[in-house]
């Protein structure tokens, strides 16, 4: 049985949501107008990417939004699928994050291109199944419509029917992701995406994700209201913790090798971008962010409070958002600034491309997040009214 209390929202500790939301989504379009612009505008005068490096920032939010998308579809079919107990409660509320991250993410992916209605109608009239991207934007489509029916199963009480949709979208969520390196290593053929362990890698760091979410925004829940404490909800916490524990040495582990690539050519298939990364103009990010941020801080806060806080694990959650977002950064920016034919040692090819996020790719991004964070919120206000049970 997926069970959900719902509690009084007079107990909230925010009050009336309607401001939050309100303010959310004026942010979110202050940002994302920025996209209206820079589509009339054009591109090329308002995005720093260039011929050499033709993806920017905007993907970043994509990859972020997409993975924490995967990662929140995994979590919840360890109680709607596989039915573990620990993990039932959380449900309905994982189901209706992971809708509003992929969305978000494909917002983020279609803003990035200059005529992105054309998506839609020429995937549908000139469909390419010897793309890749064709296919991801494809499969990712229909996880979002998959999710979307579960989500309403959910609302309507019918949990084999919800089941149903919650398996069709984790088959179609991780045929993505494991193929995911597949999409950036078309960039020139770059080397940075080409290690074998990437579709586990992808995998590890997008549940990471689905964790962090839920552990922070899980919590910011309870405070305001959304979910009682019992008996129930601290066995799902704690075992959401142990989880993200788990996934947090494999991240270190990755990191790891990330970090033995940097310094010992040898050991990576691509030396230049992992030097680039560790020891070049990336190594401040990289230390601070990717390993202290998204790894180490969140680790011993984890080992150190043994999921007995809930609010030091929120903080470990935010910090490992963070810190991956960062990390998402380095995988869609560090390989394309390598030079094409590097290797050939080719008369006045420059050490690396240069690229910075303009002004409208950082405002957009920024949009992107305060739009989850207001369909967050409308959630919070739909599960107030909602029973699950």
């Amino acid at each position: 049985m997926i069970t959900y209390i719902a509690t009084d929202s007079n107990k909230s500790m925010f009050g009336n949501l309607i401001p939050f939301l309100i303010g959310f989504a004026l942010l979110a379009a202050g940002g994302l107008s920025f996209a209206l612009h820079a589509m009339y505008v054009g591109h090329h005068y308002t995005f720093g990417t260039t011929r050499e490096v033709p993806w920017g920032l905007l993907v970043t939010p994509y990859f972020f939004f997409a993975c924490m998308a995967t990662g929140l579809c995994i979590i919840s079919s360890l109680g709607q699928v596989f039915q573990i107990e620990a993990f039932k409660s959380l449900v309905p509320r994982t189901v209706f994050l992971a809708v509003v991250t992929m969305a978000t993410g494909l917002m983020c992916i279609m803003l990035e291109l200059e005529n992105p209605w054309r998506v839609g109608l020429y995937s549908m009239l000139s469909p390419a199944p010897s793309s890749n991207i064709w296919w991801k934007t494809t499969i990712y489509s229909f996880f979002l419509m998959f999710m979307v029916f579960n989500f309403l199963s959910l609302v309507l009480h019918k949990e084999k029917q919800a089941r149903i949709f919650a398996t069709i979208a984790l088959v179609m969520v991780l045929m993505g992701i494991l193929n995911m390196n597949s999409d950036m290593s078309l960039l020139g053929t770059r080397g940075f995406w080409s290690e074998n362990y990437m579709p586990i890698y992808f995998v590890t760091v997008s549940t990471l994700t689905g964790c962090a979410t839920l552990l922070f925004f899980g919590w910011l829940s309870k405070i305001n209201g959304g979910q009682q404490e019992s008996e129930e909800r601290r066995v799902t916490n704690k075992a959401v913790s142990r989880l993200f524990m788990i996934l947090l040495f494999g991240l270190l582990y990755f990191s790891g090798v990330k970090v033995l690539g940097g310094f010992f050519p040898q050991a990576t298939q691509n030396p230049e971008a992992m030097f680039l990364l560790v020891k070049g103009n990336l190594s401040l990010n990289f230390w601070v962010a990717e390993v202290g941020l998204a790894v180490l801080f969140p680790l011993v806060i984890i080992l150190g409070m043994k999921g007995k806080n809930e609010v030091w694990q929120a903080i470990a959650g935010l910090s490992c958002l963070v810190g991956c977002f960062v990390l998402y950064y380095h995988l869609v920016i560090a390989g394309q600034l390598i030079p094409h034919y590097y290797q050939y040692h080719v008369v006045g090819l420059p050490e690396y491309y240069p690229y910075s996020p303009s002004l409208h790719e950082i405002m957009v991004s920024v949009g992107s997040v305060f739009f989850f964070l207001a369909a967050f919120v409308a959630g919070e206000m739909i599960f107030k009214k909602i029973s699950f049970k």
